[in-house]
C-alpha cells in the first residue's frame, strides 16, 4: 500500500482479545481499535481538551508552584505536568476528576506515549497509569495499575486491588527527551500486563487483580508528579492517551 511516492505504509492490523487493533508496526502505535469502547486524546486545538465540548473531560490537581498546562505550538500535542524547584510541597495531576468511568473488567487496554523531558530529581516521584479516586499520597490510592519512576529513572510496574500489591522493575531506565509507547493490558484480570514500545515488561510478575469488586473496577486515566518537600523538579510531557475495551464483561 502506497504511503506517497516511493513509500510504503507502515499500518498494520491484527486482532487481539477478539478485537480488530490497527497499529504501527515500526512503533505500536495504536492508530485505532474497532472496539464497542473507543477513545482517544490528542491534545489538539485551544486548551488541548475536547476543544469544542461544553464540559472538559479533564481536570487537573496543583499543589504549590507545580503546573499543568499544553506546551504551546508542539506538533501532534503535547500537555505537560511540572514540578518546580520551590522547596515545598507539590502535586501536578492530570485525570478525570475522580470521574472513574472506565471498567478494567471489560477487557480495557490503556495506551499513553510519553516523554519524561525533565526526570524526577531527589524527593520526587511520578506515575502514570489508571486508578481509582486521587490521592496526593499516591500508596493510598485505593486501586492502580501504573508505571512508576523516581530520581533513578527506572520504571517500576506497580498494581494495588486493594488486597494485592504488585511492584516490579519494568527493566527500563528512561531517558530524559524521548518519546516512549507505554500500554497497559487488563484482559485478564488476574494478570495484568505491561508494554513498553510493543515489547511487554515484567513478565516475571503476576500482576493480579482479580480482588476488584464491581465498583472498585471503575478507573480513569492519571498522570501525575509530586514531593512531599525539597526543591526537586520534573516534567511529564504527555502525547496522547487512548483505551478501548468492551462495554460489559460478558460481550
Amino acid at each position: 500500500m502506497a504511503r506517497g511516492e516511493g513509500g510504503t505504509t507502515s499500518i498494520k492490523c491484527k486482532w487481539e482479545n477478539g478485537l480488530q487493533r490497527f497499529y504501527d508496526s515500526a512503533t505500536d502505535e495504536t492508530v485505532h481499535v474497532n472496539a464497542p469502547l473507543w477513545y482517544k486524546e490528542d491534545f489538539l486545538g485551544e486548551g488541548g481538551l475536547e476543544l469544542g465540548n461544553t464540559v472538559d473531560r479533564w481536570a487537573v490537581v496543583d499543589v504549590g508552584d507545580a503546573t499543568e498546562a499544553m506546551v504551546a505550538d508542539t506538533a501532534t500535542g503535547v500537555f505537560r505536568t511540572h514540578l518546580h524547584a520551590t522547596s515545598e510541597a507539590e502535586d501536578a495531576v492530570l485525570y478525570w476528576g475522580d470521574q472513574t468511568t472506565i471498567s478494567v473488567l471489560n477487557d480495557v487496554q490503556f495506551e499513553t506515549r510519553v516523554n519524561v523531558s525533565t526526570l524526577p530529581t531527589t524527593g520526587v516521584r511520578g506515575v502514570f497509569g489508571m486508578c481509582g479516586d486521587h490521592n496526593l499520597a499516591k500508596d493510598s490510592v485505593a486501586e492502580s495499575a501504573w508505571f512508576s519512576m523516581s530520581a533513578s529513572g527506572v520504571l517500576n510496574c506497580q498494581t494495588d486491588d486493594t488486597t494485592n500489591d504488585e511492584t516490579a522493575s519494568s527493566g527500563t531506565t528512561v531517558v530524559a527527551g524521548t518519546y516512549y509507547i507505554f500500554r497497559i493490558d487488563f484482559s485478564v484480570i488476574s494478570d495484568v500486563k505491561f508494554y513498553i514500545n510493543g515489547v511487554r515488561v515484567a513478565t516475571s510478575t503476576t500482576y493480579d487483580m482479580s480482588n476488584l469488586t464491581a465498583t472498585e473496577a471503575f478507573f480513569q486515566p492519571y498522570y501525575s508528579l509530586d514531593k512531599a518537600s525539597g526543591t526537586g523538579v520534573g516534567d511529564i510531557d504527555i502525547d496522547y492517551v487512548a483505551i478501548w475495551g468492551r462495554r460489559s464483561s460478558s460481550w
